[in-house]
């Protein structure tokens, strides 16, 4: 697939900003090699043009379909880059209160800077005998699965 062919009307990319790092902003025109600018409208609705070297342009990061957003492993992503995980830690951690997120066998987890009720004993049951990925991502998955392959 050329990469003209990602940059299409109605995709999402992200772009730097100075405030938020990122903003995710839709596709207006089809980028074609060769253009300067790719014609964008960010998600408050103000149109833009993102400028492009033409010699060797570096076209903004794409963004993932909505359907990923939220994911608990970053693997699952389409595409998987600063933008993507920090947006995807953001959504997990400020709009749906978890901490944990696995990427791969790796445990990415955020501090919460308070005490969180997700350590009794019957989490810990819960997660015992259990293989890792089977239920949602959590320190004691990563412990259980340590302690099956050292068993093993």
């Amino acid at each position: 697939m050329a990469l003209s062919e990602l940059y299409t009307k109605y995709n999402r990319v992200w772009i730097p900003d100075e405030e938020h790092v990122w903003k995710s902003a839709e596709i207006l025109r089809d980028f074609k090699p060769g253009d300067d600018a790719l014609q964008l409208q960010l998600e408050d609705g103000t149109e833009m043009l993102y400028s492009l070297d033409t010699s060797s342009p570096q076209l903004p990061h794409l963004r993932n379909p909505d359907i990923l957003v939220g994911e608990n492993d970053l693997t699952a992503l389409s595409y998987l880059h600063e933008p993507a995980v920090l947006h995807n830690l953001r959504v997990r951690f400020v709009e749906s209160k978890i901490i944990y997120t696995y990427c791969g066998i790796i445990l990415v987890a955020v501090n919460p800077y308070k005490q969180l009720h997700i350590y009794g004993d019957a989490v810990i049951h819960a997660y015992s005998g259990q293989n890792m990925g089977d239920m949602d991502p959590h320190i004691f998955a990563v412990a259980e699965e340590a302690y099956k392959q050292m068993a093993r």
